[in-house]
């Protein structure tokens, strides 16, 4: 992993309701400039910022005894750029701080959680761009295009991935994008679909970002443009699109994901004229 020099920054972008503690803010902001810099990390110091909790389990006592303060980065060992800062630090509430942050060109987001002046919990989130997260990006713009809720998931049925060109990586697959209100514990649909065919995405210097889309025509240009596009991989997109129980697990799955991404309470989905399902 690169050692890289960075000033430290004379201030920082405060998001969120409300001002976090100064002295919390102050704590993440000197603990990554440490660990993003080449700023010597000594025992001494990680002891003085870590709680013993966090100290136990980023111990490695089969890596020349040292602690893998590095868990709290991206994870990547090289980048695209050699510089590395800290973009935001975002209050969340009950002590949890986003702080979002580029790895050596990298983007990178760890949420740390702050209890009697040291860090005490952690989560990283997006670790390095995926392809998948590019999807993700280009999903949540159609989610957008459909009646708006105040949560959008989206969701897929994998057919077939082909990544071994980096500038083309290609995707077939049906992907489906829903709406949701919260009322309570529950998330109601309002809206969404599915949009089978094939996702072109290329790697760039910063992460990943979507090329083309070619999608299935609906109607009776289904079959001709499906098999146009997925090719020898039509019947697995038939199989599984009709897989009822896939797609269930699929949906499920990814509203699981998003409620624990973003600290969201919900126990069931609701979908209109339907019983609630519970999400676990």
């Amino acid at each position: 992993m690169k050692r890289i020099l960075i000033p430290f920054f004379a201030s920082l972008m405060l998001l969120g309701c409300g001002a976090p503690k100064q002295s919390d803010t102050e704590l993440i902001a000197d603990f990554y400039e440490h660990i993003l810099s080449g700023k010597p990390v000594e025992d001494a110091y990680l002891k003085s910022v870590l709680s013993k909790d966090i100290l136990d389990a980023i111990w490695e006592a089969d890596y020349d005894d040292t602690y893998s303060y590095w868990v709290f980065r991206t994870g990547a060992q090289d980048g695209p750029s050699d510089e590395s800062a800290v973009n935001a630090i975002e209050a969340l509430g009950e002590g949890w701080y986003r702080v979002s942050y580029s790895d050596m060109g990298l983007p990178g987001t760890t949420d740390v959680q702050v209890k009697d002046g040291k860090i005490c919990a952690y989560k990283r989130g997006v670790e390095e761009d995926s392809y998948m997260a590019a999807i993700d990006r280009y999903m949540k713009e159609v989610g957008a295009q459909y009646s708006p809720g105040e949560h959008c998931i989206p969701y897929y049925l994998i057919v077939d991935a082909d990544a071994s060109n980096p500038d083309d990586i290609r995707i077939w697959g049906d992907f489906m994008v829903e709406n949701f209100n919260q009322s309570a514990d529950t998330l109601l649909c309002v809206s969404g679909g599915s949009h089978p065919g094939c996702m072109h995405v290329k790697k760039t210097a910063t992460g990943f970002e979507l090329s083309d889309f070619e999608a299935v025509e609906d109607g009776s240009s289904f079959t001709r443009t499906a098999k146009a596009i997925f090719g020898d991989r039509y019947d697995a997109l038939i199989a599984l699109s009709s897989d009822d129980d896939a797609q269930k697990a699929a949906r499920l799955q990814a509203i699981r994901d998003y409620a624990e991404s973003t600290g969201l309470k919900v126990s069931f989905c609701k979908d209109y004229g339907w019983p609630a399902v519970a999400i676990e």
